[in-house]
């Protein structure tokens, strides 16, 4: 197989590869004039057109990582021509030469896995790749494991990219941001910093509308990210972890009244802070049934958003009396969910496993770049091992190199293009020496391995970190312009954050105790004893939970520690077994055979709840929804998930399912709308 001309429009992914290849082989580079003549994709175009084009294409190229010099004057030639050229020095190019041990390469493997979104992780993948040439395969290299304790970050906030790149280009932004009481108002902001605490992610900057610094979370951004005129000049020795460390989750509290149907908002009785009829307001009087009290009950809370969530979940068993702000985000949530479950179905058809979905083409142009880097580095590699490094099929690294050998300079020459062969089951790359040594960490790179790293060395317990640490000095080295990025973003796990439950599920993990459990199940909104073999710790979107063998149910169950009323080491040790003890790493939720299969529905802002569900297969319609067919220990718990979610999630199917959510958000949303709840019927639960 060899290179030859393409015929007709280069992919976009063909071209980037072929810019850089074209970018790097000129010493003089090229000027725009140049590059429209020889680039198929350029020609035909209008002046403006071309200029948007090639404006977009500049910036893909170096959010790649790709450093592209602009240079005025024709100094090659002599003359005072002031065009300008632009080329990419291989010197700039290259990765700078860093080693290192197979400690560090399996710490450097681990802050790789603790990104969940598939953007994220995908640039963390590549990064450690890079990085570590030795490293059998991906990531998933043998012995490199959580044990414990495993972290779990998202990024999936629609604004985190344009936010994380202004903060690194200093550029001022404008959007639009609902405040935790609901209102909305358009602000400019100078971003500082990126962080994420408490499981949420933050802006810090100032704010020129209030000329003072101000903290954004990130979720509240309800607009797209508009870049401004101007540079930000961040504060000398700012720190964005030292801001958020600030942040007191209990500040700014707000006092709830929420009335509730008999024997219903178990957890939010529990939270109560003033007794209703001079009884203990999350228990019945004595004697009493829990299902003959209903109750008013007051509770303090920070985040509307937060609140309202959990208050929907309850549907017409809820009515917030006030404050109005609070009432107003639970109507949100009912309407939305109302909207969506009510709106037609899109056409969609189950072909893949998992909703990852294709890679974008910017990710293709970089695995493109690393595969011409290690197919030339290694001489003629085994196409299974190429696929392997890459975690490609066969088949998915055979239509790369395909594309690869369409590239080189724009309608060169047939030695201006790479030539790719196959002989056997080996793969050799000629004519690309240029490309011959891996690219620099571009900025989601670099971001995901250093904060990744950091977030190791955060991790609870007292694990030996001197592997962790020394790989971070490493990266910093060779992370180039990037090496202090952590100063400006940053991920503090929850699991930092001390409380009673935690340090005695936390001992108990350490020391194989047995725990008795008082647990909050708001799907049931029931309480229950456990007595749990707790396994593991794992985090995961800000919220933390105990992996463990419920000797209750006699199954391995996760419990989220913020449902844990209470916890109470037994004294008792178990040995651990393969059978009831193995977790594999990333499972959350764990169908069971029992399970009844539905099709939920996730709105792109719930992408990333797709894969907790464990899927068995899904689709991705037209209007960017995500199907997925799951499964679920019952429908009936069903109508409560879709509230919470407030419009991002809906039940496709069966019908009897859909028509239930629908019945039961209807009767949610009449009870809100008249600020009382009433006891579901048989009919609407």
């Amino acid at each position: 197989m060899s290179a030859k001309r393409n015929a007709g429009a280069p992919s976009r992914t063909e071209k980037l590869v072929s810019l850089t290849y074209a970018l790097m082989s000129r010493r003089r580079g090229y000027t725009r004039a140049e590059l429209r003549g020889i680039v198929d994709d350029y020609q035909d175009l209008s002046d403006e057109a071309f200029e948007r084009k090639f404006e977009r294409d500049k910036s893909d190229l170096r959010s790649l990582g790709v450093p592209l010099e602009s240079l005025v004057g024709d100094t090659y030639y002599g003359n005072d021509r002031q065009e300008t050229h632009y080329r990419v020095r291989p010197e700039e190019y290259r990765l700078p030469a860093v080693s290192f041990t197979p400690e560090e390469a399996m710490a450097l493997g681990l802050a790789a896995r603790v990104w969940k979104d598939p953007t994220i992780a995908s640039a963390a993948d590549r990064a450690f790749n890079r990085l570590s040439p030795g490293a059998a395969g991906s990531p998933d290299s043998e012995g490199a494991s959580f044990e414990t304790f495993e972290p779990r970050l998202h990024a999936a906030d629609a604004a985190f990219r344009d936010v994380l790149g202004a903060v690194w280009d200093r550029t001022p932004i404008r959007f639009s941001y609902r405040a935790a009481s609901g209102q909305s108002a358009v602000r400019t902001i100078e971003p500082w910093g990126i962080g994420n605490r408490f499981g949420h992610w933050y802006l810090v900057g100032r704010d020129r509308d209030r000329d003072g610094q101000r903290i954004f979370r990130l979720s509240r951004i309800c607009s797209e990210i508009a870049r401004r005129p101007g540079t930000v000049e961040r504060p000398e020795g700012f720190r964005i972890a030292e801001v958020l460390d600030g942040l007191d989750p209990d500040t700014a509290r707000q006092r709830a009244r929420v009335r509730l149907a008999p024997g219903r908002g178990l957890a939010l009785r529990s939270r109560a802070v003033e007794p209703v009829d001079g009884t203990d307001p999350g228990q019945p009087p004595a004697g009493q049934d829990p299902e003959d009290t209903a109750d008013t009950v007051c509770l303090d809370y920070q985040d509307d958003e937060a609140l309202s969530a959990e208050i929907a979940e309850l549907g017409p068993a809820a009515a917030v009396l006030g404050p109005e702000g609070l009432r107003d985000a639970v109507g949100r949530r009912l309407q939305g969910a109302c909207e969506a479950q009510n709106a037609p179905v899109p056409a969609y058809s189950f072909g893949q496993a998992r909703p990852g979905g294709r890679p974008s083409s910017s990710d293709v142009v970089a695995r493109a770049l690393d595969i011409i880097a290690y197919v030339v580095r290694e001489g003629a590699p085994l196409l299974e091992d190429t696929a392997a490094r890459f975690g490609l099929s066969r088949r998915r690294l055979i239509e790369d190199l395909t594309m690869i050998q369409l590239c080189g300079v724009p309608n060169g020459l047939p030695d201006e293009l790479i030539d790719v062969d196959l002989e056997g089951d080996r793969v050799s790359i000629v004519n690309a020496e240029g490309l011959a040594a891996p690219i620099r960490l571009n900025l989601l790179e670099a971001f995901s391995l250093l904060v990744g790293l950091q977030t190791l060395l955060d991790l609870p317990g007292t694990t030996d970190r001197s592997a962790a640490r020394s790989a971070l000095e490493k990266l910093r080295g060779a992370a180039g312009e990037f090496a202090d990025i952590d100063r400006i973003a940053s991920a503090r796990l929850a699991a930092t954050e001390s409380s009673a439950v935690r340090e005695t599920v936390s001992a108990a993990v350490a020391s194989d105790e047995v725990l008795q459990l008082r647990y909050h199940q708001p799907s049931r909104d029931e309480i229950s004893d456990r007595e749990i073999e707790p396994i593991r710790l794992l985090e995961d979107g800000g919220r933390t939970y105990v992996q463990a063998w419920c000797r209750s149910s006699r199954a391995r169950r996760n419990f989220r520690l913020d449902r844990i009323l209470s916890a109470r080491a037994t004294g008792e040790r178990f040995v651990r077994e393969a059978e009831r003890h193995t977790v594999a790493e990333g499972t959350l939720y764990t169908p069971a055979p029992e399970d009844i299969a539905v099709e939920l529905g996730f709105a792109p802002r719930l992408h990333r709840l797709v894969e907790e569900f464990a899927p068995y297969q899904s689709a991705k319609a037209k209007d960017g929804t995500l199907i997925a067919e799951v499964g679920v220990p019952a429908p009936e718990l069903l109508p409560g998930l879709v509230a919470r979610h407030g419009g991002g999630l809906r039940v496709i199917a069966p019908d009897t399912a859909a028509d239930t959510t629908r019945r039961w958000l209807d009767a949610a949303l009449a009870a809100h709308e008249n600020r009382r709840p009433h006891p579901l019927t048989k009919e609407n639960a």
